[in-house]
Order: structure tokens, then sequence, then C-alpha cells
């Protein structure tokens, strides 16, 4: 007999979590695996409070991880209404019938977003008593934090505290790449909840007095520097950005929790949570400070998807918060995704892969209602090439015949039975942006792919570099403009420390360039460029910049493919705009400006529910597929090693300790470097081991993996250690299933 719960048929898993927040208990935990269900839950749990009593659509604030699950909440919570409506007039009731009509009205006021949503709308609504203006602004634009970036280094050259960081013999850094540092370190520490008062003062108290300290002390200096400017800058126009958010929401609430938390009660009844093992230290001190005013408070998550550790976030955040409240933490493990074959081959690898990470100990168990279908697919599948280096290629051809060869197969669906599988059915899992463009620019076009960048067209480097170029073009001459183009790909050349420290008159990085002989070939096509101005079309002034500055040769010398089609896709791009309206260099200079400052994602613009239904290849992250599920997922290359010297950081923020860093020319580390590493290499395998768990529960009847080289796992922790290793360790127990249910294909 199905049990239902606002309407909706669930679980005993899902009722019981249900029934909890119906409780006068004031918080509920949840630990939700891959494909148990936790949205149908919360939306459930939603309507049914809605049936118990007074209660209204409205009285909830539901967190979500990104604006993409937002949508999909509410788009759940929509259709729950609708069918409760239909339902109503179904049975005549007409009283039900009104006041479902009445939920459907209020959806539309109904706060379903992002935690940086929801602080913007506390900040706003009750900021006054931190003294924050009602109308500040919120996540300002990205150039309010380069004009303090600029006056920071700009302030350094010329501080003695500072001036060892400036010294090229000892530290390899043109200034344009000590200013990307910088900012890189200054938004690590801040997003993850740090103070960087706090660790400039741990650094300074450091006591290791030796020349390392010196560099050391000078990041410290600069960062403060930069951290008082910033704030300035931020003072000047009354604004904050996202890490102030939830600094300042944190602060509200902790000050003025007697005045604060009673509002918002008097706002909201429930809060609920989703994705809660990506929340960082700061918002569950948000949370936990407004839980006791609240009627319910249900925070779901899955430790195993914990996969942004880099952005700050805790992946024992759960048990943490069950402790502090002395709360048992609910289940969720039933798995509705994979088949039941499926379900066999993933639940034999985690379990070989928990022996050495423990949070696969918290194992799903199979859905009642799992789907076993009659199809011939395997459903877990290892393809291996026998190459040891250039593998790309070689992979790549491997991923087009597995490609082909699934479009030639039936797959048992488990909503439309037999049916042929389709290019949309398959999505390809990829560690990286970097990883995805490689393999998408060697797709034949008989294969129609949709690609999905984890990250905005106009973050891309290529295009700030080219934001930069034009910029020193249309200004020149003037020297700040032209110092942020130096060193990028478009101009490829270093000044000498003494001519920012020189004396003379204004323009001196300008004589400099003019009269530098390596320089005169970029010089006089600036010069050329400036001339055409008025004349040119702006897409053929693009392609002329591309053409005297090699851009797309140095880019190709590098193998950055993505690069060289994301400077063709910015020609496409002044192109449409032409299309509409006659645009000049400096008209479409402004036009960039703002899409660079206003984080324009021509990505997300372009993808809707028609992109959705096309019948095309899906090759994404594995960061942006969190959430998603698909027919047949493909990962290519996991025996790509995990530990390669790119992945070690040079800037290690501790909370007690201060800075730890290494720059360029190897100096600045503490003697506690090598410890702060060796914890890191412990702490990033175990992220990779959740990432690929990750990927590899994205897949509902197949996952195939290839591989290349070794046959045989090596040694956890060693500097070539990959996902493939984890596969190959779990070999026999995965075979074992038989050749119907995992197919490891060594040849």
């Amino acid at each position: 007999m199905s049990i239902l719960r606002g309407g909706i048929s669930v679980s005993e898993e899902q009722a019981a979590i249900v029934d909890s927040v119906r409780d006068t208990e004031k918080i509920t935990i949840v630990s939700a695996g891959a494909g148990s269900g936790k949205t149908r839950t919360m939306v459930a749990t939603v309507l049914q409070l809605i049936d118990d009593g007074e209660v209204n659509i409205d009285d909830f604030a539901l967190i979500t991880f990104t604006n993409k699950a937002s949508d999909e909440m509410r788009e759940r919570l929509e259709n729950g209404v609708y069918d409760r409506v239909k339902e109503a007039e179904k049975n005549n009731d007409f009283t039900q019938r009104t006041r479902w009509i009445e939920q459907k009205e209020r959806i539309a006021s109904t706060f379903i977003g992002t935690i940086h949503k929801f602080c913007t709308m506390l900040l706003l609504n009750f900021g006054y008593t931190e003294h924050i203006a009602h109308e500040s602004q919120i996540l300002m634009a990205k150039h309010y934090f380069k004009t303090a970036l600029k006056k920071t280094m700009s302030e350094a050259l010329d501080n003695p505290d500072t001036k060892c960081l400036f010294d090229i013999e000892k530290v390899e850094w043109a200034t344009h790449e000590m200013a990307n540092k910088i900012e890189k370190w200054y938004e690590e520490i801040r997003s993850r909840g740090y103070s960087v008062k706090d660790m400039v003062e741990n650094t300074f108290a450091q006591d290791e007095k030796d020349d390392n300290q010196n560099y050391r002390n000078a990041i410290a200096h600069i960062l403060n520097m930069l951290e008082s400017n910033y704030q300035e800058v931020k003072n000047s126009v009354n604004g904050m950005d996202t890490n102030d958010l939830l600094h300042k929401s944190a602060t509200l609430i902790e000050h003025h929790r007697d005045q604060i938390t009673p509002l918002v009660a008097s706002r909201f009844q429930y809060l609920f949570v989703d994705e809660f093992q990506d929340t960082d230290e700061l918002q569950m001190r948000i949370i936990q400070e407004l839980s006791p005013k609240l009627q319910h408070v249900l925070v779901v998550g899955d430790r195993k998807q914990a996969i942004y550790a880099f952005r700050g976030s805790d992946h024992r955040v759960l048990e943490k918060i069950a402790n502090d409240n002395k709360k048992p933490l609910l289940s969720l493990s039933a798995s509705r995704r994979p088949t039941m074959p499926l379900f066999q081959a993933q639940t034999s690898l985690f379990t070989h892969m928990g022996e050495r990470y423990n949070f696969l100990l918290d194992k799903s168990t199979q859905a009642d209602d799992a789907h076993n279908p009659t199809d011939s697919l395997v459903p877990f599948q290892y393809e291996h090439i026998n190459v040891y280096s250039e593998r790309t290629l070689p992979i790549a051809q491997r991923l087009v015949e597995k490609i082909n060869e699934f479009i030639g197969q039936q797959i048992d669906d488990r909503s439309e039975g037999l049916r042929q599988i389709e290019y949309r059915d398959i999505c390809v899992l990829f560690r990286s942006n970097y990883q995805l463009s490689q393999y998408a620019s060697l797709m034949p076009e008989s294969i129609p792919i949709q690609t999905d960048f984890g990250g905005g067209f106009f973050r891309k480097p290529e295009i700030i570099s080219c934001y930069y170029m034009l910029q020193a073009i249309i200004k020149y001459p003037d020297d700040v403009s032209l110092d942020l183009a130096l060193g990028t790909p478009f101009l490829p050349f270093k000044a000498s420390s003494s001519i920012y420290r020189s004396t003379g008159e204004n323009l001196v990085l300008c004589d400099w360039f003019e009269n530098e002989e390596d320089c005169q070939e970029w010089y006089e096509g600036i010069q050329k460029i400036r001339k055409q101005m008025k004349l040119d079309l702006v897409p053929k002034l693009l392609t002329d910049i591309y053409e005297f500055t090699k851009v797309r040769e140095s880019y190709g010398k590098l193998g950055d493919l993505q690069a060289v089609a994301n400077l063709e896709k910015l020609v496409m791009w002044s192109r449409d705009l032409m299309n509409t309206e006659a645009l000049t260099l400096q008209q479409f200079f402004d036009r960039f400006q703002s899409a660079l400052l206003s984080g324009m994602e021509t990505d997300e613009a372009s993808t809707g529910e028609e992109e959705i239904r096309s019948n095309k290849v899906r090759f994404s992250t594995i960061h942006s597929a969190k959430g998603l599920e698909y027919p047949i997922v493909i990962i290519p290359d996991i025996g790509r090693p995990l530990l390669m010297e790119d992945n070690i950081p040079d800037f290690i923020p501790h909370p007690e300790w201060g800075i730890d860093l290494k720059l360029p020319g190897e100096v600045g580390s503490s003697s506690k470097y090598n410890e702060w590493i060796g914890s890191y290499r412990s702490n990033f395998l175990e992220e990779e081991a959740r990432i690929f768990y990750v990927a590899v529960t994205r897949a509902e009847h197949v996952i195939c993996l290839i591989g290349h080289g070794k046959t045989k796992a090596g040694q956890i922790g060693d500097q070539n250690w990959s996902w493939q290793d984890e596969v190959l360790s779990a070999r026999s127990a995965l075979e074992r299933l038989g050749s119907s249910v995992v197919k490891i294909n060594l040849n």
C-alpha cells in the first residue's frame, strides 16, 4: 500500500522525514544519498504542512545551492499545487480547491533561492541595525575590486615592507602575475570564511625569523593593504560583495539576535536547506542562529557529494549540526536512479573504495521499485587504451567508438519501455573545463555535442586578456592600460622593475614600449588599429588584432584549443551585435565592458528547454552535472594522475598559523609548509574520491569508464594515483557480478 504525504506517493524513509518536520522538534537533519528523492521529499513536506494547518506556501524559505536547483524546486512545487487543485476539482471539494488556488497564487512570493539571495533579502530588510543602507549595492561589479587591487599594487611598489616581492632575481614573476596571485589568495581567504585581519596578524606572529618569513610578511602586508583599499572603495559607493553578504548577515544576526530573529520568524515559519554538505562555516552560523525562533528547520545533504572544499565547504558539516543540536541523522538511503544491475556494480565499487574512505561507509540501498531492464546493455563498462603518453587522441577515438556503439543499441526505458538509444541519452563527464574543451575539439562532425562549461565565457582568461588589449589600444598612450595588457598572450613582454620605479614624467611605460626593439611589431600594430578604428567594422578589427599579436598561434602552441575557439566566439559575438546596430570600436568596448562587469553568462543564456530536448551528446564538467542524471554516462581519461604538481597549492591560509606559501623562485615557505602539503594531499585524494562518486552516480542505466596505460592498480597516495586505480583495485569484486553486469576490457 502506497504512503501519501502532501498528496505525493513516498517511501517509508521519506514519510519519516516529512513526519519529523511535522513534529514539535525544531530541526530535522537528513543524510540523503544520490538519487534518493530528496527534492520529492522536500516538496511533499511543504504540501503536507499546508494540508495540516494554517501555514501557507510563502511561509517557507527554501534555500538551494544553485539557481538551476531553485528553478527545479519552484517547478516541482507548482506541479504539486496544480495536482492538488485538480484533485479537489475531481472530488468536487470547493473548500480545498479555493485553498490550493490561494497557494498557487502565493508561490510567486515564496522565497526559493540561494543562500546569497537569502542574505541579500536579510540585509535589505533588516540591515539598518548594522548601519547597512537599504540602497546598498549588493553583488557589485568586479571593477570595484580591480580598482582597489590596482591601487594596492601601485602602493606596494614603493613600500619598504613589500619591496622584496619585486626583486625579480629572487621572485620570478611579473607585476601582473603577482596581482593575479594576490587577487586569488585574497578571495581564497575570504571564501573560506576567514578574517583577512586575523590572517595577517597570525602571519606577523609566526616565530620563524628568516628570509622566508620576510616574504610571508610582505604578502601579508599586501593583503592588509588590499583589504583596506577595497573597503574604502566599497564605502565610497555604499556597496558590498558576495563575501560581505555572508559575513554581514552572520554579524547582523549574532549581534542583534533578539531583534532580528523574531522579525525573520514573523516572515518565515519554516527554513529548508538543500545540499547542506556544501555549506561553509558562515552559512551554518546563519542557519544555527535563526533556527530557535522558527517553527522548524530541515537540512538535507550527503557528505559523499561534498565536492566544494575549494570554496570553503566542510564535508563534516552534517555531523557537526547534528551534534550541536543533539539530533540523530535521518537517512534517505534508497537510490531510485540506477537500474538494479547498475546499482549492484556501483555498490561493489564503492564498498571497495570504502576501505580507504570512511565517507563511503554511508551506503545506499536499492529502492523497492528499482528498474530491472530487459535490454542487453552491460551497466558497468571499463575500456582500456594501451598507451602511456600522448593519450588524448586515442582516448577520444575510443570515446567516438563507444558513442557510435551505444547509438546502435536499444535501452529499456523505465517509462517508455524498449527504444533506440539517442544521442541525448549520453553524457560525457570531465574533471575540468580544460579537459572538456580538449575532447570536444576532437569530436567528428558526425557526432552532435552540446558543451556545458562550468564557468562563464566572459570570465575566461583569454577573453579578459582581449579586453585589456582593446583597452590599451583605445586609450593609447596610457601607462595604466598598457600595464594591464603587458604579460598577456596579446602583449607577451615584461618591463623591468626599474621602469616602474622611474621618477620621470608621465607615460614612462609607453616610452619604453615604443623604444623596445622586441615590441616594435606590436607597437606598429596598435598604431595601425588606431588609424582604422573609425573605418573598419569591429569583427575585422578584432581579427586584425589577433593577426598582429599572433595570439591564436600562442594559445595553439600551448595546446589550448578552447582559448582559440573562445576568441573566435568573441568575433562572432561582435558580428551579432553589429547585425542589430552599427557600433564603433569604442562602443563595442563599452558593451564588452558591461558584459564583463555584469558577469554575463553566455552558456546559461543559451541553455533552454529546446536545448535540453535537442538530440545531442552532453559534454559537461562533473561539478556542473551535480544533481542531474542521464541514461548513459561516459567518463574518459580516468587514468589522469590526481596528484600532479599543478594541483599542489602555492598558498595555504591556516586559521591559527596565518599564511604559508611558495613563491616563484621557491621562496617564502615556512618549516610547516611540507606538513600542510601532506595534509592537503590526503584531503585532496578524499575530495577526488567524492567527485568520482558524484560522477559515477549520475548514471541511470550505464556507466562507461575509459582508462589507459597500466592494467594493475598502483599504491594509494603515490604520485600517479588515479580514478583508474580505484576501478582496477576493485576489479575482482566487480567481475564476480558476472559478464552481464560488468565488462572490463583490458585489450
